[in-house]
């Protein structure tokens, strides 16, 4: 069998920039020069987020070999070019995975990963040579790459030089195979972290690198704190970044440690990595300071005593090198409530320029927010102030107004709307703080907004209207109903002036009813109505016999409305998932209201069709967020925001189980499509329960699950059940 390798085509962003610079700057030679000089700065500086976990998993073969012989060919192409081919030789010394037999491994240089012309270059490799081999066979005729790690920026990290069999990065691999054999991914885990106990320089990368996709269970390991204090002494900057990296993260678990005098010898050593790095100016090395400052503010939210931290940072919110130093200086300052800090942040905000980078900016007024609400709101109000005279962008200052809700700023946002140079960014977030704020004094220029041919300023400005929610948004809103071109901002518009006793969109609910993208919205504005027209209506639709997507329709309203025929039929149609309108009785279920219906979705949740497991989660997931009561309607049900959280919804007892176990099965059931398990577990967390927790940790831990937004959603509520136990304990 013939042995390729893998391609390194999974670069991240940072990875790819930073290789077109290198590829601009260092000829061929020199790269592979510094990729055998192992011990030296820049190599080693090549080694930022190595990561050689991917590539051993999809090895065929993994294996110590010694370069053997090192020979080369010269031919002639195009009857006039010399091409000179190299040919490597390797001696099998330790096979670590896969099976081989024979007595030499022999590999071109476009199975090294080298161009076809590296002959006219000094070899990457010696003789006598030890090196880590992970092969891969490459399907079709495209010859094949060495490749240590997706994305890996030089040879040295393709085909890494060891210093013979018993070389600490072979024990790392070793682990590696062992971590890709692992079905759980805590015990994946430990395993890292047991190896890491026994492996420092820069062999510990790939094990960092690998640890960082499980910090969560990471950090419930007490371990872990002195292997990342000790790597992140490490000389070497790619040790000292990996080692940050993973502590950020394990810090941000909320994982409470039972040695405190961990945590103050962590923060010892970020002391030291802050100090030993202040003179350089290397983007490296400030990458690694902005972790280190995060990774502080983040043990000081953990409110572990760091008697050297206040005056420390103070002095850095002036004196760091970098805006974005600065910025993270100003988060972990925050943390440390002492009058010194509320000056100290005070006067930061009150001096960074009108023109200050909106992020930086917007983290500034969250640090001083954190300490004093009443001094951030003045200081943003002059700031708003003087920025709409000086014709400067105010989307730092609108966005932390309206999620502050500062009600003291209403009128400047209101002249600001009003200026005919106000960007479209900015005309963006004040439709948004508009809302946010809830003043019937915003409507006429929200409404104004609506006129506007903007698609994305008119869905702001109608949600903030729909925010509002009063009589008089109604009643501007009213004329709206004819001109708007939109067929779903009219059915929104349509049930705003439902919820506030306008019957004007009682047609286009019924001739819009059927429509499959549009039946949710028309249903909940002839239910907010409740017009005595929609039982004569939808009753003689039925009777004249109309086909499965009518009948499905009229049965949505009627039920909708309290019809008590139209939703024993929905009920019977729901206790066989072979009806072809189980999955419109589905939904139409969500939408009626009443929670007998639901103890049938509970079986329909766990069905084998992908688009009636689906109805039937949507249909409980909007019970439970109360959309017939909403004012964005279905739309709520797709709000992440905490404000669209709803409180317990009260269900029978038997109801309530029979969900919770339906739901619970089918998140967990890792042969069920992703998206199925997604909004199953939207369900669970909407129940609450004492299921949502170990639901949560067994998704967290499930290997299948590792990188997608289902294990994030998981990692989350994991965290989120921590905040509650310990709100609980205080």
């Amino acid at each position: 069998m013939k042995y390729l390798l893998i391609s390194s085509c999974c670069a991240s962003f940072w990875t790819r920039s930073r290789m077109k610079r290198r590829r601009r700057a260092v000829m061929l030679a020199i790269v592979m020069t510094a990729a055998l000089t192992r011990g030296g700065a820049a190599a080693e500086e090549s080694f930022e987020g190595w990561n050689l976990e991917p590539g051993v998993s999809r090895a065929h073969l993994v294996m110590v070999a010694r370069v053997a012989s090192v020979s080369r060919l010269t031919i002639v192409e195009g009857a006039k070019t010399d091409v000179a081919l190299r040919e490597y030789r390797f001696q099998p010394i330790r096979v670590l995975k896969g099976l081989f037999h024979r007595d030499q491994l022999s590999m071109t240089a476009a199975d090294l990963g080298c161009p076809a012309d590296e002959g006219t270059y000094a070899p990457p490799l010696k003789e006598g040579e030890f090196r880590l081999l992970i092969l891969a066979q490459q399907p079709g005729r495209f010859l094949g790459c060495v490749s240590a790690a997706p994305g890996a920026t030089s040879f040295g990290e393709r085909v890494p030089l060891l210093t013979g069999a018993d070389d600490p990065l072979v024990s790392v691999i070793e682990t590696l195979i062992e971590v890709d054999d692992a079905r759980s991914r805590r015990r994946r885990a430990t395993l890292l972290i047991d190896r890491l106990e026994k492996v420092d320089g820069l062999a510990a990368v790939p094990l960092l690198s690998s640890l960082r996709l499980r910090a969560d269970w990471a950090a419930t390991d007490e371990r872990i704190l002195a292997s990342l204090t000790r790597s992140a002494r490490n000389r070497s900057i790619a040790v000292r970044g990996a080692a940050l990296g993973v502590l950020q993260d394990v810090l941000a678990s909320q994982i409470t440690f039972r040695d405190p005098g961990g945590l103050e010898r962590t923060a010892e050593a970020l002391r030291d990595v802050l100090e030993s790095d202040a003179d350089e100016s290397d983007e490296t090395v400030t990458s690694v300071r902005l972790a280190a400052l995060d990774s502080l503010g983040r043990l000081l939210a953990m409110k572990v005593n760091i008697a050297w931290a206040r005056e420390w940072l103070i002095e850095q919110l002036t004196q760091s090198k970098t805006y974005a130093e600065r910025a993270a200086a100003s988060t972990a300052l925050s943390r440390i409530n002492h009058p010194q800090s509320v000056a100290a942040l005070r006067t930061a905000l009150e001096k960074a320029p009108l023109d200050e980078n909106p992020s930086t900016e917007s983290t500034y007024i969250s640090a001083l927010e954190r300490l004093d609400a009443a001094a951030t709101e003045r200081i943003l109000q002059s700031r708003l102030d003087r920025s709409i005279r000086a014709g400067l962008p105010l989307a730092a200052e609108i966005e932390s107004i309206g999620r502050m809700r500062c009600q003291s700023c209403l009128p400047l946002l209101l002249i600001a709307a009003e200026q005919s140079n106000v960007q479209p960014l900015d005309r963006y977030r004040l439709a948004w703080a508009l809302g946010r704020l809830g003043d019937d004094r915003a409507v006429p220029v929200l409404t104004r907004m609506l006129r506007e041919n903007d698609y994305q300023l008119k869905e702001i400005a109608l949600a903030a209207l729909e925010n509002l929610d009063s009589q008089t948004a109604a009643r501007d809103l009213r004329p709206l109903l004819r001109t708007e071109p939109d067929l779903t901002f009219k059915l929104r518009i349509a049930h705003m002036l439902a919820r506030h006793d306008f019957n004007d969109g009682y047609d286009l609910a019924t001739e819009h009813l059927a429509d499959l993208s549009h039946t949710a919205e028309a249903t909940l504005i002839l239910a907010t109505l409740n017009d005595k027209r929609t039982f004569k209506d939808l009753s003689a639709l039925l009777a004249a016999r109309p086909d499965r997507r009518l009948q499905a329709a009229a049965l949505a309203g009627l039920a909708a409305t309290g019809d008590a025929t139209a939703r024993r039929r929905i009920r019977e149609i729901l206790t066989d998932d072979r009806n072809p309108l189980a999955a419109d009785a589905a939904e139409a279920a969500g939408l009626a209201g009443d929670p007998d219906l639901l103890l049938p979705l509970a079986a329909l949740v766990q069905s084998r069709n992908k688009q009636i497991a689906m109805s039937s989660l949507v249909a409980v997931r909007r019970f439970l967020m109360g959309v017939r009561h909403s004012t964005r309607g279905p739309a709520g049900v797709d709000i992440e925001a905490p404000d669209a959280i709803p409180q317990k919804i009260e269900l029978p007892e038997k109801t309530r189980d029979a969900i919770a176990t339906s739901v619970a099965t089918v998140a967990g059931d890792v042969y069920i499509d992703l998206d199925v398990r997604r909004q199953a577990f939207a369900v669970a967390k909407l129940l609450h329960g004492e299921r949502l927790a170990k639901l949560a940790a067994d998704l967290a831990d499930q290997t299948e699950l590792e990188g997608t937004s289902l294990s994030a959603e998981a990692q989350a509520e994991m965290r989120n059940q921590r905040g509650l136990t310990d709100r609980r304990s205080n």
